[in-house]
């Protein structure tokens, strides 16, 4: 499936900021104002953002009660993409409940169900929204609770059109803090955000999507020694664009060829390995065997259930499930999730790059595979 950016006109965004507290147990975060500000701006900048001035809503150090009020209101008004956005302090509640902090909000974990934003109004609001894509961002302690809360929401709003889904993005594992360092314009998780969505990601796809953005957030914030965010997605979410990506550089055109070229030469045929418009019955079961392998193996030693891809195989058979994986113009969040474990060997672009099904493909789709693996750290002679 191709992304796309959002309608804009049947789009909302609500960016939460939360700086300032009145009790001495949460300190100030001046640099959240500028948080939601400059992703405000990058958002619905007219050249690159995905949406629209009117529909995107900012609330710097709102009450309680009125971040109830616009979660209410843009997620009733979304029909097409509902991004929601929070940045600030997360408290855990007696229970482990994740509770997000506004002014006035209690950090004593008995009192603070009273005083801070239960995850479960962003929760019921994704869940109960007409929106089609909907996108929960949070820039907070122990912010990986809430991909573990959205898991019940996910599986809720599985829809039948193939973009239908949510997706999470969290600055932090749940049982770890956020950073926000002294003195800094933005806190690290959503300065990355901004610094990925402002230059793009260079060898991407022309439109920046959420499956692009979070393997470049964490391969920055682990290289500067911070938490890695955590991410869940329901079908093709990871397909949901929120920008254009600047750093996109459409490829070449090919001068035509000349004129007094020798109708000899213009006959010969191209260099370029073409795979065979009808592969030989074995050798495409042959693949076709193969993937079934990796969802094995995948489930058995990574703990990885690629249901999704499964159905992909199944449907339209393992050769032109690659095919449209190699051709997509990002990595697929299954992709992400093998890299993540570690186990880029059962990736669909290590197959096939394997020397018995090299043939199947064009030389194109090769580079596309062997590319995208050199880029995550994989070698491609280990494919071989």
């Amino acid at each position: 499936m191709n992304a796309r950016l959002p309608e804009r006109q049947a789009s909302r965004a609500l960016l939460i900021g939360a700086s300032q507290f009145s009790y001495p147990g949460l300190h100030a975060l001046p640099a959240v104002v500028n948080n939601v500000q400059a992703l405000a701006d990058v958002l619905t900048d007219p050249e690159f953002g995905g949406f629209d001035e009117t529909g995107c809503r900012v609330l710097t150090d709102p009450t309680a009660q009125q971040v109830g009020d616009a979660i209410h209101a843009v997620a009733d008004e979304a029909l097409d993409t509902l991004v929601l956005y929070y940045s600030g302090h997360g408290v855990l509640g007696q229970r482990g409940d994740l509770f997000l902090a506004v002014g006035d909000t209690n950090p004593d974990p008995r009192r603070v169900r009273y005083s801070g934003v239960p995850l479960d109004w962003f929760r019921s609001a994704l869940a109960e929204s007409p929106a089609q894509n909907r996108v929960l961002i949070l820039d907070c302690c122990f912010s990986g609770r809430a991909a573990e809360a959205m898991s019940d929401t996910a599986s809720m709003v599985r829809g039948t059109l193939d973009i239908r889904g949510t997706y999470t993005l969290t600055s932090a594992p749940a049982h770890e803090t956020a950073v926000a360092p002294l003195g800094a314009r933005f806190t690290a998780f959503s300065g990355e955000l901004l610094t990925a969505l402002r230059q793009g990601i260079p060898g991407g796809g022309p439109l920046l999507t959420l499956g692009d953005i979070y393997p470049a957030l964490t391969r920055a914030l682990l290289a500067s020694g911070l938490p890695r965010p955590q991410h869940l997605g329901t079908g093709l979410a990871d397909h949901i664009a929120l920008s254009k990506n600047p750093a996109h550089r459409p490829p070449a055109m090919t001068p035509p060829e000349s004129h007094t070229v020798s109708k000899q030469r213009r006959s010969r045929p191209a260099p370029q390995r073409q795979s065979s418009a009808e592969p030989g019955p074995k050798s495409a079961a042959d693949f076709h065997s193969a993937m079934l392998d990796v969802y094995r193996k995948a489930k058995k030693e990574a703990g990885y259930n690629a249901a999704y891809f499964l159905q992909m195989v199944q449907e339209v058979g393992g050769l032109e499930a690659a095919r449209r994986l190699i051709r997509a113009g990002s990595v697929s969040s299954g992709f992400t999730a093998l890299w993540e474990k570690g186990r880029l060997d059962l990736s669909v672009e290590a197959v096939v790059l394997q020397d018995r099904f090299a043939g199947l493909f064009t030389d194109e789709e090769l580079d596309i595979a062997r590319n995208r693996l050199a880029e995550y750290g994989y070698s491609p002679a280990q494919t071989s």
